[in-house]
């Protein structure tokens, strides 16, 4: 399962509360003009950086399943 489909299929499970809630959030995440927004520029060398990283995490046992990670964030953020 690609992750749009796994993405898709949470959100067809999810009430239809719960589906306002994410699209509330998404919504904020786009149009804040804080430093908080996480979807700022980066560069080409810190893209692979941080890709070197992840999948060194990952080649050291430190990734998360993806199913623990979405319900973990879904806990935090209200969803679930």
């Amino acid at each position: 399962m690609s992750t749009l489909d796994a993405t898709v299929s949470m959100l067809e499970a999810m009430s239809e509360e719960a589906r306002i809630k994410v699209m509330e959030y998404t919504q904020r995440l786009f149009t804040s003009e804080r430093l908080a927004n996480p979807f700022v520029p980066v560069s080409q060398e810190q893209l692979l950086s941080d890709l070197a990283q992840s999948r060194q995490q990952i080649n050291d046992g430190e990734g998360l399943d993806m199913e623990d990670a979405l319900n973990e964030m879904g806990k935090q953020h209200g969803f679930i």
